[in-house]
């Protein structure tokens, strides 16, 4: 090291390092607890070195003067013990560092007159105490003030300087040896100021690393949290956050509050991403979302609950109207086109409210009737906003019933299969029978197939329906002649699961059914789901001779696309286009069309819904043939396999 960098630093013990306010607390605090023992040794020492002296030396020295310094010593030892130095007020601090430099130099002066005037009197014993008292004295005092250099080098220079020059001039050549080594003991001490105050400025900088550390990783932590409430995609709110403010908002409400939870979900989110790719249906998403901020405001919680679902609480309503009014607008501003990578998409929106505490008091009660609203909404008026009432709560006690009926029933006895022929009207004979399920419940009765397959695929339940339904339709089709050609529905879930349709190959393998006889009926529900899945089940089964047809035709959002891609045996044109068109130029025209394609396409037409003859003569006169309904067969448990002619019409 330079000599200036020596100098410097030694002159950078003297100073108060105001730019460091921690290091100003740290010795504040440590000096607090010194200090009182400081004066407790000073105390103690000067009362043995006057104790020895008794006597020998004057009065005034012995006993007024240690009196007074006892005196200075109590009150100061007193006072830090009791003063409540405020450590987060650094000008505080840094006053009590500049008189604690001030005393030092002042007491320090003071003892050093007080032994050094002592040492005139008495024998070589009483003079060596006197010696002996400024030195482990002295020691002693630097030790308590170690971690504050400005006032430990203070007492060094002014009591171990004056002891140095008093001792070496005195002309004695033990005392003399006694100053050389003390001059170099002060040099020692020094050095050892040094090294201890430089290891506590670093532990002090060590912690002040370490909090800090703290403090970045505490707000690094509070960020995850945050991050981890946020949907990454869309940037709002994700279900864990909606469900902990939603839980947050039940506990918090009294019974007179009012707020509302609405669920909104997209329909035909999945054919834009299916035709036009992942990144579409992200932007789709985030446009979404925007849009629904936009009319919500930023203090309304929206938040995305996975895949095209969104949650919203909303605090404040005035009444049913209100909430319907907002529906409406959120409905609305979704149905507009979407303006995504220069195409332009068409989805539509459905949205259920539930509101506090009118129909649920709890968190999962409130979401489960927004979600049952929604449900209701996207089945019988896609587009639009359902607000929960009571006669839904009526639906979910009945689908409940249906629910745990399912769950007790001995299914393979309760569960029957109807027959209900396709007639080729050209012929006259039949073409196929359709499998329709019936359920005569025990404990209620006939039960709609449109009631409890709902119920079967939301709660899990429709995979074992159909395997139950599918092993008696092989039975059956053993007794028929081998000519006769069935359909048979399967679920949305059935077909996205490959295990499933690997099942029916096994059992019509099982059976010795020849599986061109067989045609499985699926709707664009099971695209929607899972395209990919769906696509590769149906690929399966027509690999392996059976023949697949789209049903409810025409009724979807890109049932065109499916026909394009998918290779269907036959398509079923849904009865709602057949029951105005006797009267309907509009929907003579659609169905016209459809008849055509199949034709274009070499692909069978079946017609459903057909109850009247003007029906009938007008899907003929549009070139229809193949058709079923009421007109000329219902649902009967045995299969009518009779030509058109030899039955007999209710």
């Amino acid at each position: 090291m330079a000599p200036g960098s020596f100098w410097q630093g030694f002159a950078d013990l003297f100073k108060i390092h105001t730019d460091k306010p921690e290091l100003v607390r740290a010795q504040v605090k440590a000096l607090s607890r010194q200090i009182p023992v400081l004066y407790m040794l000073l105390l103690a020492n000067a009362v043995a070195l006057a104790y020895t002296h008794y006597g020998v030396a004057p009065d005034w020295l012995t006993i007024h003067a240690i009196i007074v310094l006892g005196v200075i010593c109590v009150a100061r030892a007193v006072a830090w013990s009791r003063a409540g130095v405020d450590i987060g007020d650094i000008d505080a601090c840094i006053h009590h560092l500049q008189r604690i430099r001030v005393l030092a130099v002042v007491i320090a002066i003071l003892f050093t007159s007080w032994a050094i005037t002592m040492f005139g009197y008495g024998d070589a014993y009483q003079q060596g105490h006197v010696a002996y008292f400024i030195s482990i004295t002295v020691v002693g005092c630097i030790f308590c003030l170690v971690n504050f250099p400005p006032a430990a080098l203070l007492v060094v220079v002014i009591v171990l300087g004056t002891f140095v020059l008093f001792f070496g001039f005195s002309g004695n050549e033990v005392y003399v040896a006694i100053a050389v080594n003390m001059a170099l003991v002060s040099l020692m001490i020094v050095q050892i100021i040094r090294s201890f105050y430089a290891n506590f400025s670093g532990l002090v900088d060590s912690q002040l690393n370490l909090e800090d550390q703290h403090h970045r990783t505490m707000e690094l932590s509070r960020q995850n949290e945050a991050l981890a409430l946020i949907d990454p995609l869309t940037g709002l709110s994700n279900r864990r956050a909606f469900f902990s403010i939603l839980d947050e908002t039940v506990s918090k409400s009294e019974p007179t509050d009012r707020f509302a939870v609405a669920m909104i979900d997209l329909d035909g989110f999945k054919p834009v991403n299916d035709v036009h790719g992942h990144p579409a249906g992200d932007e789709l998403l985030l446009q979404t979302g925007e849009r629904l901020r936009d009319i919500l405001g930023a203090d309304t919680l929206l938040a995305r609950l996975g895949g095209d679902e969104f949650g919203i609480v909303l605090t404040e309503y005035d009444d049913a109207i209100d909430l319907i009014e907002l529906g409406g607008r959120l409905c609305d501003a979704l149905n507009r086109p979407f303006a995504i990578s220069g195409v332009t998409v068409q989805v539509s929106a459905s949205l259920g409210i539930a509101t506090y505490p009118a129909v649920a008091r709890s968190s999962n009660g409130l979401f489960e009737r927004a979600d049952f609203a929604l449900y209701h909404a996207k089945k019988n008026c896609p587009g639009e906003a359902v607000l929960f009432a009571a006669h839904h709560e009526t639906l979910i006690r009945h689908d409940s019933q249906i629910e745990q009926a399912l769950r007790k029933a001995d299914l393979s006895k309760e569960l029957t299969l109807h027959y209900q022929p396709v007639f080729d009207i050209d012929t006259g004979k039949v073409n196929s029978v359709e499998a329709l399920a019936r359920w005569d419940s025990v404990s209620m009765g006939r039960v709609s197939p449109g009631t409890f397959f709902p119920v079967a695929e939301k709660t899990g339940q429709v995979g074992f329906l159909t395997r139950v339904l599918f092993e008696k339709l092989l039975i059956d089709m053993a007794a028929w002649p081998k000519d006769v050609s069935v359909s048979f529905n399967l679920s949305a879930r059935d077909v996205v699961l490959s295990d499933t349709v690997e099942w029916l190959i096994e059992e019509i393998k099982k059976h010795k059914i020849d599986p061109k006889r067989l045609t499985f009926e699926v709707t664009e529900t099971a695209f929607l789901r899972d395209f990919v899945a769906a696509r590769t089940s149906i690929r399966y089964l027509r690999d392996h001779g059976a023949r697949i047809a789209l049903d409810d035709f025409g009724i979807g959002y890109s049932s065109l696309r499916y026909v394009h891609e998918l290779e269907f045996d036959t398509l079923k044109v849904d009865r709602s286009f057949i029951a105005p068109l006797p009267v309907n130029e509009r929907s003579r025209r659609i169905v016209k069309t459809m008849i055509d394609m199949c034709a274009n396409l070499d692909i069978e037409c079946v017609i459903e819904g057909i109850e009247t003859e003007l029906q009938r003569n007008a899907l003929q006169a549009l070139g229809g043939r193949l058709m079923q309904g009421y007109l000329f067969a219902r649902p009967t448990r045995e299969a009518m396999l009779s030509p058109l002619d030899e039955i007999v019409k209710p």
